[in-house]
């Protein structure tokens, strides 16, 4: 059955105010039908209903009846299935309730958004990913992280989102069991898609949605945001800011606000105000709030407004669950990505990295691990490039691979840890021979056994460069895939004087595993080994805006702990003899490039070192199309591959090279 019912609830000011609700459970079509074409409703995202965008409809698995329609891509830009239901109109007020059954199939991934307006593609109000792993994460392109929780894969399950548009309340249901509450900066919606990003596999069944209209009245005020208060570890001060919307039809002139955390209660009266009907305003709080560890509600309440209580005080209220986490001692996690200034989806991954050092200065150490472009480090990116899938991708201290956006997911289980062992980085640099060298002392915390192992990373900010690889690809280039950090509102590609890297890795050593050196096979608590490494500076680096990384790594291979430094930080601390752990690591070499890039027929590969060199070529795919020994000097023909990207790789270099 499908129906649509849209149904006149009230007049207000000359204007209808409509209840809209809709629900389609696919039996209504013929199995092999698409459903844009084949329906009133639902639309494509670009191309006329029936096109390349539009979905089956499919009868081989369904949650009611016998059919539903089944998503999936396995393509690096996703779809091109691209399917939409709209709203019937842009949502701002009342409540709205979305509702649909969903089966993620094993290994799969699921997603789907929320558009602003009735045109697709000018602006994401919600991103909802359903991940390999079981976790489901909300997000927003101009806040972030907005709430995750599970769900389970290989079943069908009702997923719900309630929304309160007047309080900007989010509510998520998985079988009718609510699993949290969130805000969202952005509070309108005008439509479903439903998008298939690679390595999808979901189907869907009995969509439905419900809109119940707000009727406004003369004085009516809601709290709506607020700010300033999540996204902190246990001990920071904070200063709240608090959103309100004046929801009724008379000018808000004055109000008075209170808040509540930790036991503490204070007001503030808000004078000379002037918020119009259906207005924001955003206004800091007088005093600084310090978090504490563990969860306790944050509350702000509206008290009156215009000398007097509102008409709607259902609305005058909104809780935040405050849970900041308390670090453990000595724990610094690293967060290592995967890039390349040739990869569209990339700017991802820069603004995670940024976001992450905005929230977590001095816990989290992010590495932007850069792929065939000029900023590519050869045994760095051939190491990442044994544990990632694609680009980009993220490892949080070396565990499972993930997109990016999930850092602070990981983040917040691994800095509740307590390490095995602590460092401190110590340095002296010499500004004649442009060595740096750096000691890492490593204090055990408790007693270990098995093979630890040692690494240090160089990491620099305000990374800029001229000439060919130094422009940013850029998908999310004016707006179609939504907001991202800015990078919606530059070019596609982002001309090199325009691009500032950071978090860039300058270099690792002694390798990407790293080495045992001092460790021994055991370790008791409370003992200390320093290791020495020594690094010649390229001229072309800025020292000074360098980060000094330790990484304490497990037999296993995972990052026990991190440690970060500035620059400046490592310098006052001192270089304090150790363990020599590798012999002068000479960054000022040339890196390896393959030119002409793109080629046609011929490429010739240009080395950091001398010699013969056994490589290796792989398609997109990851297979092998040739493989050999090759010099400086050696042609390798490349006359009959087909067009596309391809990965050269060796036991010591790794580049990329388009044919064409």
């Amino acid at each position: 059955m499908k129906k649509t019912l849209h149904l006149l609830v009230a007049l207000l000011a000359g204007f209808a105010v409509q209840a809209q609700s809709f629900s389609d459970d696919f039996e209504s079509y013929t199995a092999g039908t698409k459903l844009a074409a084949a329906s009133s409703t639902w639309a494509t995202w670009k191309s006329a209903n029936g096109g390349a965008d539009d979905v089956s409809v499919i009868n081989t698995k369904a949650k009611s009846g016998t059919n539903s329609v089944y998503f999936s891509s396995s393509v690096e830009t996703g779809g091109p299935t691209d399917i939409v239901l709209p709203f019937g109109a842009q949502h701002s007020t009342g409540v709205f309730e979305l509702s649909y059954e969903i089966f993620v199939e094993t290994g799969k991934l699921a997603y789907f958004n929320l558009q602003e307006t009735a045109t697709p593609g000018e602006a994401w109000t919600l991103d909802v990913d359903f991940t390999t792993d079981g976790k489901l994460n909300f997000r927003s392109g101009l806040i972030g992280s907005l709430f995750s929780t599970t769900y389970s894969q290989n079943e069908w399950f009702n997923f719900k989102l309630v929304v309160d548009l007047n309080t900007n309340t989010y509510e998520a249901f998985i079988n009718n069991n609510s699993v949290g509450t969130f805000q969202n900066g952005l509070r309108k919606f005008a439509s479903l898609n439903f998008y298939p990003t690679n390595g999808t596999g979901f189907f869907i069944d009995d969509v439905s949605y419900n809109h119940t209209p707000y009727i406004a009245t003369s004085t009516n005020a809601s709290v709506t945001f607020i700010d300033k208060v999540t996204g902190f570890l246990g001990g920071a001060k904070v200063i709240p800011a608090i959103e309100l919307r004046n929801l009724g039809s008379t000018i808000i002139t004055s109000a008075k606000v209170e808040i509540s955390y930790n036991g503490k209660t204070t007001s503030k009266e808000l004078t000379g105000l002037s918020i119009a009907a259906n207005q924001l305003y955003t206004f800091s709080w007088d005093t600084e709030i310090e978090l504490v560890g563990g969860e306790l509600p944050f509350t702000a309440t509206l008290l009156t407004v215009n000398g007097a209580a509102d008409d709607n005080t259902s609305d005058n209220a909104k809780t935040l669950l405050l849970n900041p986490i308390t670090p453990a001692k000595g724990r610094v996690v690293i967060g290592e990505e995967a890039t390349g200034t040739w990869c569209g989806w990339c700017p991802r991954g820069a603004v995670a990295l940024e976001n992450m050092e905005e929230m977590y200065h001095g816990f989290f150490q992010g590495i932007a691990v850069h792929n065939g472009d000029p900023m590519v480090v050869g045994i760095y990116d051939q190491g990442i490039g044994t544990k990632i899938s694609g680009y980009p991708s993220g490892l949080t201290d070396r565990g499972a691979t993930i997109d990016p956006g999930a850092f602070e997911n990981d983040f917040i289980t691994r800095i509740l840890t307590l390490p095995a062992g602590i460092m401190v980085a110590g340095a002296t640099y010499d500004e004649n021979t442009r060595e740096l060298k750096v000691s890492l002392k490593t204090t055990f915390n408790e007693n270990v056994q098995g093979n630890y192992k040692i690494a240090c990373v160089l990491a620099e900010d305000n990374v800029t460069g001229t000439g060919q690889g130094w422009s940013q690809a850029n998908y999310y280039s004016g707006g179609g895939s939504g907001i991202m950090g800015g990078y919606e509102t530059k070019s596609n590609p982002v001309p090199a004087n325009q691009m500032v890297y950071d978090h860039v890795a300058r270099a690792i050593a002694p390798k990407y595993t790293g080495l045992n050196a001092a460790f021994g096979t055991s370790a008791s608590a409370g003992a200390s080994f320093t290791h020495n490494f020594t690094f010649k500076i390229d001229w072309n680096w800025k020292v000074q805006d360098m980060h000094i990384v330790g990484m304490l790594i497990q037999p296993d291979g995972k990052i026990n702990n991190g440690s970060t430094a500035t620059y400046a930080e490592a310098i006052e601390h001192g270089y304090e003899s150790g363990q020599a752990v590798a012999g002068v690591v000479d960054l000022t070499k040339p890196t390896v490039s393959v030119y002409p890039n793109p080629a046609m027929d011929v490429i010739t590969v240009r080395f950091a070192d001398a010699g013969s060199h056994k490589i290796e070529i792989l398609n997109a795919l990851g297979s092998i199309v040739w493989q050999g020994d090759v010099d400086a000097t050696t042609p390798i023909s490349v006359k009959n591959l087909a067009n596309g990207l391809y990965t050269l790789r060796g036991e010591k270099v790794i580049a990329k090279f388009i044919k064409q």
